[in-house]
């Protein structure tokens, strides 16, 4: 059906409370240097400083729903163990037997009803406490049952995600994720099922990959392709910086921007999007300035016949993509209406400060009483009954994702010319202010200016 638009605005800008304008911090744009992509010293003290005082994704809640169900999870050289207890409630432990020190759990995840120590067979309670050791009266301190228990850390469940902390003394994880845990609350994102789960061995510091989704200055370049369906002009894009280190980019969407090659013919896969909602793309020919307004009204009119709710989100977030970027290392992709999310994690290798973890997750949302979901904008079809294996490999050995698989082409040249002596620092724009603001928010915590709001 066709469908009669008044002329509307040309384009647009983000005039929504959900995307209301941070106020811009006063940055010190001190140098950034080489040092801190190669030396072995700056990264030890940036795991003992950073990441072992802030509040971290362990993994998804709906994953270790029953009694007995766990998962581990690796930062640095520290293995942890999470479980579901009896009591519905997510405890933390750090994966070492307080026997002679094995390491006590090898599997990822799994369900169980104690654990038990490959070496002696010492056995823990859901809530981690010695519940049996072989030869319990041959202990001169006495036998350790109920005695000695697994070192606990910091837990919660929000967001649909596993949080913990290093520091026993951290702020509370409400605290630490303002304002960007109600802005992620608003898109339901608890509610998404992982679909994709991989970890890939990169040649590069985990900062030269979280540096990437920081800011869209590199798109025009590496992904010429988003022009079909993002505006990528620097003075439509939004940047947000948070006074706790958390940063926000919102990026136009849903329709070509002003710099797409062909200003009459609608892209392919904004066609697509149209015709989901009932839209006739070729009523769009030459109006390329109207279509993120017109499915703003089309998707409002239209979400409850489509099984849709979107009472929590504004028009923007219908159609925009929105950036978020918590503090230190995990970036979250979230698609219009939250239907998709992509957590993109890289995590400091354990031992070599030129290489890094990077952890890709999709988190997709099924429609009600679906188990099938369409991805149009990568022409996927997922099943809810997929199997869903964790994937390690290492760059090169197989693709990532249609995007991200372009980000990564950049690593290993990026991280070959920061160690050359002919690299004097970042000369940074202000598109790449969220990458200065990342670097001061790292030397707050390493020198210890940082105050702990309790």
């Amino acid at each position: 059906m066709s469908t009669q638009l008044k002329p509307g605005p040309e384009y647009g800008s983000i005039h929504e409370p959900a995307a209301t304008k941070a106020p811009e911090p006063e940055l010190k744009w001190t140098p950034i240097t080489a040092d801190r992509f190669t030396s072995s010293e700056f990264a030890r003290t940036e795991l003992e400083r950073v990441f072992f005082r802030v509040w971290m994704v362990a993994g998804l809640a709906n994953e270790i729903t029953q009694p007995g169900d766990f998962l581990t999870c690796e930062i640095g050289s520290e293995s942890l163990l999470f479980v579901r207890g009896e009591d519905a409630q997510v405890r933390g432990f750090y994966n070492v037997c307080q026997h002679r020190g094995n390491r006590l759990v090898a599997s990822e995840s799994g369900s169980i009803q104690e654990f038990s120590c490959a070496y002696h067979n010492w056995k823990y309670d859901l809530k981690g406490n010695v519940s049996w050791v072989q030869d319990p009266e041959d202990y001169p301190r006495g036998s350790p049952c109920g005695r000695v228990k697994l070192r606990e850390i910091q837990c919660r469940v929000l967001l649909g995600f596993v949080w913990y902390n290093l520091d026993p003394g951290c702020q509370p994880l409400e605290c630490f994720l303002q304002p960007v845990g109600d802005q992620l609350q608003a898109f339901g994102i608890d509610d998404l099922v992982r679909v994709e789960n991989l970890t890939v061995e990169l040649p590069c510091n985990w900062k030269i990959v979280i540096e990437n989704f920081l800011e869209a200055y590199h798109t025009r370049t590496v992904h010429p392709q988003l022009r079909e369906t993002v505006d990528d002009r620097w003075g439509n894009t939004q940047y947000d910086l948070y006074p706790g280190g958390h940063t926000r980019m919102i990026l136009l969407g849903c329709a070509p921007g002003p710099t797409y090659q062909d200003p009459v013919e609608v892209p392919p896969p904004v066609r697509a999007i149209l015709s989901k909602w009932g839209l006739n793309p070729d009523d769009f020919r030459g109006r390329h300035a109207q279509i993120r307004h017109a499915l703003q009204r089309q998707k409002r009119m239209r979400a409850r016949e489509l099984g849709k709710d979107f009472v929590n989100l504004s028009d923007p977030q219908l159609t925009d993509n929105f950036l978020f970027d918590l503090f230190p290392n995990m970036a979250l992709s979230v698609y219009p209406e939250g239907e998709f999310v992509w957590v993109l994690r890289p995590r400091p290798h354990p031992t070599d400060p030129e290489k890094c973890l990077f952890d890709f997750w999709t988190l997709a949302r099924f429609p009600p009483g679906s188990n099938e979901l369409r991805w149009e904008h990568i022409g996927l079809t997922i099943k809810r009954t997929d199997a869903i294996p964790h994937q390690h490999f290492k760059l090169g050995e197989r693709s990532i994702a249609p995007g991200i698989d372009q980000d990564m082409s950049i690593v290993a040249s990026m991280q070959q010319g920061v160690r050359s002596r002919g690299f004097d620092g970042m000369y940074l724009c202000r598109q790449e202010r969220r990458i200065q603001f990342l670097h001061e928010n790292l030397d707050r915590y390493i020198s210890s200016e940082y105050q702990i709001r309790k």
